[in-house]
Formats: structure tokens, C-alpha cells, sequence
């Protein structure tokens, strides 16, 4: 499949909501035009002006909502549909494109241990949604990790690149503990400063 390419510092996973603020020419006709295209990490570059270098593996994005503003800019919030890998791009006007081939999900069972994972990472943040959790998320478990995780974007890029429940397990860990520590570093009293 032949795809318009958004190159970004950010990584989409499928299921997840992106909302983008439009303002470049080239992404505005993309707009325009209704079509799905993929987002891809930057791996370097700038998102503005020339085109950077990207990731193999991006997400195949869908528009879900589109408000044209006055001066032709675009608010947009894009919806992951699934992953795909890069085989070629080319750099034709307005926008760059890419020939890419689907990837497959994830095994299609979330272990019991990814849930309980994602579940306790939530209401860490303050969100209770263990009705919804439960193994019969399958392979949305893991997209659903990373697109929560407030991870570096090369960890969350692995993580889309690898679809491997094991691995946001890991991840997941790592950020509850985290976590944890800071929370025990908020109930230490701060250390008298003076400027004198």
C-alpha cells in the first residue's frame, strides 16, 4: 500500500487518538483530501520544513474529527487503525509518501499479568477503569500500554515495533516503580535553601 507519511516526535498506537494542530500546506491538502496516512517516529529531523529521517514501523491513521479554521489551518484528532512497516518512500509533492506492507498484531490474549500491569499504572495516575480491563483486550492490551505509557518515545516506538505483551510488561514495571519513587520523594521535606 502506498501511504502519505506525517513524520512526528511522537508515536501512535492502533486504537489510540492523536490530536494534531494543522498549519503546513502540505498537511492541510492532506487534510483536505480525507485520506488515512501513517505516523511515523522521527528518528531525526525536524517536523517542520525539510523531511526528516523515520522509523520503519509507524501507524496507519485514520481522520476522526477535522474543524477548519478560519485562516485554512486544520485542528484534527487522527484515530491508529494498525502498524506498518516502510519498505520505500519517495519525496513527491506536497508530502511525503511511503510503500509500506501491514504488520500483524500481537497475540490476541492480554496475560492476566499485562492487565493487572496496566490497571495499577492507572490508578497511580488517578484513573479507576478496572471494569474495562481484563484479558479479553487481547491485543489492544498492548497498544493500550503504550499509548498510556509516559515513556521516552524510543521505548515507545520499540514497543510498537515489537507488539510483544512481555516487553509492556516490562515497560510498565519500570514506570510504576518510577512512580513510587518520586511518591516517596514527595514526602520528603524539601531542603532549607538560602541565598545568603
Amino acid at each position: 500500500m502506498v501511504l502519505p507519511l506525517f513524520p512526528l516526535h511522537t508515536v501512535l498506537f492502533p486504537g489510540a487518538v492523536l490530536p494534531l494542530h494543522i498549519f503546513e500546506e502540505r498537511y492541510r491538502q492532506l487534510v483536505r483530501e480525507g485520506r488515512d496516512f501513517g505516523v511515523v517516529l522521527i528518528r531525526e529531523g525536524r517536523e517542520v520544513g525539510s523531511v526528516p529521517q523515520v522509523h520503519e514501523v509507524g501507524t496507519v491513521a485514520t481522520l476522526q474529527e477535522v474543524e477548519a479554521l478560519p485562516d485554512g489551518r486544520y485542528n484534527i484528532v487522527a484515530r491508529g487503525l494498525h502498524r506498518f512497516r516502510l519498505l520505500s518512500t519517495a519525496e513527491p509533492a506536497p508530502y511525503l509518501l511511503g510503500e509500506a506492507e501491514v504488520l500483524e498484531d500481537p497475540p490476541p490474549e492480554a496475560g492476566p499479568r499485562l492487565v493487572a500491569l496496566l490497571d495499577e499504572y492507572l490508578q497511580l495516575h488517578g484513573l479507576a477503569v478496572a471494569p474495562q480491563l481484563s484479558t479479553a483486550l487481547g491485543k489492544r492490551a498492548v497498544w493500550l500500554a503504550g499509548a498510556v505509557l509516559q515513556a521516552e518515545a524510543p521505548k515507545r516506538q520499540a514497543l510498537l515495533e515489537s507488539g510483544d505483551p512481555a516487553f509492556a510488561e516490562e515497560l510498565l514495571e519500570a514506570e510504576i516503580e518510577r512512580i513510587r519513587r518520586l511518591g516517596h520523594l514527595q514526602n520528603v521535606p524539601p531542603v532549607g535553601f538560602s541565598p545568603n
